[in-house]
């Protein structure tokens, strides 16, 4: 007996078993090959990212004092 066709991933994973989940989550899937601009927006938001962060730990411990 085959199970209905999934139309997203999380149904798919719904009909594997245990083992097969496993087998499929141990998969290591390539990196993506992206153009030099998606990679430098990429690097740009972990930049933003880390400076807000840093702006908001700042901020928690003045407000500490």
């Amino acid at each position: 007996m085959t199970p209905p066709a999934a139309h997203t991933d999380t149904g798919l994973v719904a009909f594997l078993e245990p083992d097969q989940l496993v087998a499929d989550t141990r998969r290591r899937v390539p990196p993506a090959r992206l153009r030099r601009r998606a990679r430098a927006a990429l690097w740009a938001l972990r930049v933003f990212v880390l400076l807000l962060s840093v702006m908001v730990i700042y901020t928690f411990i003045s407000q500490l004092t």
